[in-house]
Formats: structure tokens, sequence, C-alpha cells
């Protein structure tokens, strides 16, 4: 199976690491793109910086730093003072301006991060030089942060001699970075185009409300939807990686590449109420259905106008979703969520009718039991993809789900009434 290769960077991390902050940067790609509704802007992932989006007079940077650590309240931890994730992110941005000195007057620079940022001095200093322009300010609270001693915390050194034996792991000198950044000629500048976006430790529900909002799905079809696309935007960015092309996007991407899936995301089933008993062809007495309701005494083999009517209530709802299914209306999922729902609801009923019945009952007994569970589920109500469905379609699923195998559901018959249906009825096709 192909996957994401991770950077450099990312592989000096644990596998934990690794794989949450990858997911976090594609998750977070995938929500800008989803948020870019302009055909003429580029989103890209992992070409100028972690995500960026171009258009043609500017560019915007965006470095995605996640962390899976913890502090003792269960939260997050915060943004240090001296955080490598912030300190390597202006180094690589300020690489950026090295190399490209005519794009800062056009370009953005936003660090996203799951970490806490309200109380980072170097935030704050920041903030307060966008508002009252005090270079000198911002350079003497800087300062400060350079010259404070780094906190040991968990770097304390291990006395033992195994310890001592352990080569140390060489990290980013942030003093270093520090006096770049002072030195920087055009630090007002650059300090100006400076952001910071705090985000949710998961960006899974955001990208899934993102598209419910922006697409207007189906509220049962919104989980399927993410689904398809995420893996579709995978595979294609894996095959564009593999072609040593970029991974960009138009903001119109979703509309023009996804739309055959944001079609079905977005449809309402509506049930055709007009069938009549002259759109049935065979013999009414021979359905499955049928067979289950004369066995119980529901009804008599000899009622045309019943046996006409309950053929025409089981013929609606067949013929409906055999067509929603072959027009793609109704996916899978559709299909599966109503199954766990009848087959749930006639469990119930089911044991309820028939748990006081003796295991040498009269017949009368089982057909009387058999009769209040299928009155029983004559009341309940169903949906299908989200719609309501009349009562008679509810009733005409209760056939269906009682009747024989169909391509959409090959197991079929998976409800019945008698205590011994399975026993009567189960692979008859008679």
């Amino acid at each position: 199976m192909n996957i994401f290769k991770p950077s450099k960077e990312q592989r000096k991390h644990s596998a934990e690491d690794i794989y949450a902050a990858f997911e976090y940067q594609w998750n977070y790609f995938v929500l800008m793109l989803l948020k870019e509704t302009d055909e003429t802007t580029t989103v890209s992932f992992e070409l100028h910086d972690d995500v960026d989006k171009q258009t043609d007079e500017a560019i915007t940077l965006y470095q995605i730093k996640h962390s899976v650590q913890k502090n003792a309240e269960g939260k997050t931890i915060n943004l240090s003072d001296r955080d490598s994730d912030l300190w390597k992110t202006l180094s690589n941005w300020m690489e950026f301006i090295d190399a490209q000195p005519e794009m800062l007057v056009n370009a953005s620079f936003i660090l996203v991060t799951n970490k806490k940022v309200l109380d980072n001095q170097f935030v704050k200093a920041l903030k307060a030089f966008q508002k009252n322009h005090d270079l000198d300010e911002f350079k003497s609270t800087i300062e400060v942060i350079k010259t404070r001693e780094k906190k040991k915390g968990s770097e304390l050194k291990d006395s033992s001699s195994e310890s001592k034996n352990k080569p140390k792991k060489k990290g980013i000198d942030v003093s270093k970075i520090i006096s770049d950044l002072l030195n920087l000629s055009n630090l007002d500048v650059f300090c100006e185009k400076i952001t910071f976006s705090e985000t949710d430790d998961i960006l899974k529900e955001a990208i899934k409300k993102r598209m419910k909002n922006r697409f207007g799905l189906n509220e049962h079809r919104v989980d399927w939807v993410y689904g398809q696309i995420m893996t579709s935007l995978k595979d294609d960015a894996i095959e564009l990686i593999e072609n040593r092309k970029p991974v960009s996007y138009t903001g119109g991407v979703f509309a023009e590449k996804y739309h055959s899936v944001l079609d079905i995301g977005r449809s309402k089933i509506y049930f055709r109420s007009d069938y009549t008993y002259a759109d049935f062809n065979g013999n009414p007495k021979e359905l499955l259905f049928m067979k289950q309701l004369f066995n119980i005494r529901d009804t008599n083999e000899n009622d045309i106008e019943r046996i006409m009517e309950l053929t025409v209530r089981w013929l609606s709802f067949n013929n409906n979703f055999n067509e929603h299914w072959n027009n793609n209306a109704i996916i899978q999922d559709d299909v599966d969520r109503l199954t766990q729902n009848v087959c749930s609801r006639w469990r119930t009923c089911h044991h309820s009718k028939h748990r006081r019945l003796p295991q040498d009952c009269s017949d009368e007994d089982l057909c009387n039991a058999g009769c209040d569970t299928v009155d029983e589920m004559r009341k309940e109500q169903f949906s299908l993809a989200g719609t309501n469905l009349e009562q008679s379609e509810s009733e005409g699923c209760l056939y269906y789900y009682s009747n024989s195998s169909t391509d959409i559901i090959p197991e079929l018959p998976l409800i019945g009434w008698h205590r011994d249906w399975k026993q009567k009825f189960i692979n008859t096709d008679e």
C-alpha cells in the first residue's frame, strides 16, 4: 500500500508523533482547500511550506505544528517561549525571505498549532508591535527570551554511566535564531506579516462541518462523503508525488473533481406513490413475506383485496428502493443504516411478544404472538438516507425485509413473525 513519506524533520520523532503530525498537516491542507472557493487561488501541500496558498498577487505560507504531549491536566501543552516549533518555523521563514527577498512584500506567514499560544512572550510582543509599531520595545522583549536560561526540565543530566555514554541529541540553536531575527534588515516588515492560528487537536470534525455547510450535504451522508473525498485526495496526491508533480489544487477542485460524490451527498430521495396492483407481475401468494403472514393467520389466503393491498405496499417500497439504488441516490451506508434500524426494532418487538410463551404452547398462541408482533411493527416509521418514509412505505419496508433475497440485500429474509420463522422460511424460495 502506498503511503506518504515523512520529512526529515518528522523522522526525528516517535512513530506516534510522526503519524499525528502528518495527519494534522494533511487535514489542515484539506481544510484550506474546503475554505477556498476562488478558482484562481492555488492551495499546495509541501511545496513552499507545509501548506501554502497562492494567488497572482500574494502567497501565504503555513507552518503546521502539532503536538500529542499533554500537561498535568490532560490538555495540550503550551507553546513555550523557547519552543523549537516556534523558532524553527521563524528560521524557515527567514530562509525563505533570504532566498526570495522580493516576495516579502506580498507574503504572509501563519503558524498553525494545537499548542496554546496565549502566554507565549514572543506572541505577546508580536501582537503589541503590530499595534504600536514600537520596534525597540519588541527587540527588548525578544532579547529577554534570548538571554533567559533554557529550562532544563526533562533534560536534566542522568548521573548513570549508561546515560553519560549516550550521544547528546543536537537540537536547534534558539539563541542564534533569535540573533538572526533581531539582525534582519526588514524585521519590521516581517513582523507585520506573522500571525498565529490556534486550532483543535483533531481537525476531522472541522473538515466534516465545512463539507456539510459548503456543499449542503445530507446530514446522513457527511461521513460517507468525507471518507470518499479524503481517500481519493490521498490517492491523487500519491500519484502526483510519484510523478514528481506538486500536490496543488485550485479552490474549485471539489466542485470539478468530486461532483459525482457531492451529488450523492446532497441528494434527497423521493418515493413514487402511484404504484398499483397492475404493476405487479406474478402470483402474490408465492411471495415469501405473504407466506409468512398466511402462516400466522394475519392474512387469509382467500382475502384477495387484502392480499392485493399488502402486495402494493411491498411493491412500492421494493421498486423505489431498487430505483434509488440503481441511480446511486442511495449508497451502502444508507442500506446498512436502514437494515440496522429495522432489525433492531424487530428483535425487541419479537422478543417482547414471544418471551412468555412456553415451548409446548399451542399453535393458536404462536399465531397470536406473531400477529401481535407484526401489528406492533406496522406502527413503526423508518427513514432512508435521512428521509422519513410514509407509513405505507414503512409497512412495505417490513414486507421487503421479510421477503426473499435481493441483489441489494442477499441475506433476506432478515425478520419474521412466527416464533420458528427461520426454520419455516429461511432459504426457502417457494
